[in-house]
């Protein structure tokens, strides 16, 4: 089995002594981490690259994805950090999200000549969230991990109050990179879930919100977080049931 990780702001790296290898993909050169965990090769992926340098609208996720996919990855778990909108799941809590809504722009596909339209009736991988949800509730206890719809807004900006009035109505966390990371995923028929963490509640639930205090929420998960996503990876079935990669079978019009 071959397992890709994103991982998101604070992590950077996963493993102490890894294989860096150097993708070329049509889309830009990626640098993917390698690494045995259990029984699976395991292939990490920082969006934001070292230090950061990338912020969300200029990462690029075709090429990442596509990376992965070259790897021979059969799932990508993800880690992302989110915006609370829910006064029900406060900062350090954790969400493993079951659906999503898509606000980037624009929504990058391996697919621009030709009329595809890929299934996400089911959007997140069901095999993947329940070995997260399992990992995350034995590291934080169940109270405090979540299933939840994630907003993903285009950033690098944070949202105004009047936008997370009416995201919340129909969403749990905002957040800016897990679409259209999954959906990207789901193009390639790779399954895809995420574990986010709860950094800060979003604007409107509280008075003022900085970048430092979402490094400095940050600093909760990050001895954690790691432990969390490979025990994940060690729980996910070695044969795919879920359905994920056959999403893409009936996409051409």
């Amino acid at each position: 089995m071959r397992t890709g990780i994103m991982g998101g702001t604070g992590f950077y790296s996963i493993f102490d002594d890894p294989e860096i290898i150097r993708m070329e993909t049509p889309y830009g050169q990626v640098d993917v981490h390698r690494a045995k965990v259990g029984a699976s090769e395991v292939f990490f992926l920082p969006r934001h690259d070292k230090d950061h340098r990338l912020p969300p609208h200029r990462i690029n996720y075709r090429a990442n994805v596509c990376a992965l996919s070259l790897c021979r990855t059969d799932r990508i778990v993800a880690v992302n950090t989110v915006g609370s909108m829910n006064r029900g799941i406060p900062v350090g809590d954790l969400v493993v999200p079951h659906d999503f809504i898509d606000l980037t722009l624009p929504a990058p596909t391996f697919h621009d000549d030709g009329a595809f339209h890929v299934d996400m009736s089911d959007p997140l991988c069901p095999e993947i969230r329940a070995a997260l949800i399992s990992s995350a509730s034995a590291s934080h206890g169940k109270a405090h991990v979540h299933d939840g719809v994630y907003a993903a807004t285009h950033g690098p900006r944070l949202e105004t109050p009047a936008e997370i009035r009416m995201l919340s109505a129909h969403a749990d966390v905002v957040g800016m990179t897990m679409a259209p990371e999954c959906i990207l995923a789901r193009e390639k028929g790779i399954c895809y879930a995420s574990l986010c963490l709860v950094a800060n509640m979003a604007a409107g639930l509280q008075k003022k919100l900085s970048a430092r205090e979402i490094t400095s929420n940050m600093s909760y998960f990050r001895d954690s977080a790691g432990k969390m996503i490979l025990d994940a990876v060690k729980a996910i079935p070695a044969d795919r049931n879920c359905g994920c990669r056959d999403a893409f079978l009936n996409a051409r019009l």
